[in-house]
């Protein structure tokens, strides 16, 4: 397998441990010095902390079915032991109290490779915000 097949494959094994909701495979993809930009706070999220299987499966375990995450316009470059991607991401759950949760949101991922295997070293997840003063996430955009 090339390594641009490879990297498909480790975002595509990590979308599919959330669909399952499986914290500790969804981290294994996950390089354990990880920088996480993530949606919630805080600005960065520590390493020991997005790389962590009980994080990840409470995370999981406040939705009521999978967690779907529908991914377009994914676009892999890879240079040597390193490589990025960057991607439009739909995700759609059922919080547990009944709320349903549909937004797109940017996706970029570094990797790199070590001892032969890609893993996710650098994760930066965004939402854009409105400008007009509200300053709130603009959830209702669609690609």
């Amino acid at each position: 397998m090339g390594d641009e097949a490879a990297i498909r494959a480790l975002i595509e094994a990590r979308c599919e441990a959330l669909r399952r909701k499986d914290g500790a495979a969804a981290v294994a993809v996950l390089a354990p010095d990880l920088v996480a930009f993530e949606l919630p706070p805080p600005l960065q999220v520590p390493p020991e902390t997005a790389t962590d299987p009980a994080a990840a499966q409470a995370w999981l375990d406040g939705f009521d079915g999978p967690v779907e995450t529908e991914i377009r316009d994914l676009v892999i470059q890879v240079g040597g032991d390193i490589a990025y991607s960057h991607s439009l991401n739909r995700l759609s759950a059922t919080r547990k109290d009944g709320r349903a949760v549909a937004f797109w949101m940017r996706s970029t991922l570094g990797f790199r490779k070590r001892d032969g295997a890609w893993r996710i070293a650098h994760g930066h997840t965004s939402v854009p915000f409105r400008m007009d003063g509200s300053f709130t996430a603009a959830l209702d955009l669609e690609p």
